[in-house]
């Protein structure tokens, strides 16, 4: 499978990023539930995670064309188990 979105980011970056939007303050209010989406884009330095009130950019060596909804919730929870110093992501084909 060929990825157009590839992304080399440590370990601890990509716990901080997630931790950080996912605060309260970087959570916004739809109807009755928070938005339980988190943005990743490109940035000058390597990929800002970003939610409706709030970014954090953190280094990484990517090849990320245009930005990526993901859900926080989950990455929240994933991202502590993943194994490694240093974590992939990638996306292509809608997976």
């Amino acid at each position: 499978m060929s990825f157009v979105w590839r992304a080399v980011i440590q370990k601890p970056d990509l716990l901080e990023a997630i931790g950080f939007v996912r605060t309260r303050a970087g959570l916004r209010v739809q109807g009755i539930k928070l938005e339980a989406d988190v943005d990743i884009m490109s940035s000058d330095e390597g990929l800002s995670f970003r939610t409706a009130n709030i970014s954090y950019d953190c280094p990484a060596e990517r090849e990320w064309p245009s930005p990526i909804r993901a859900n926080g919730a989950v990455m929240r929870r994933l991202a502590p188990k993943l194994e490694g110093d240093e974590i992939t992501l990638t996306y292509g084909r809608g997976r």
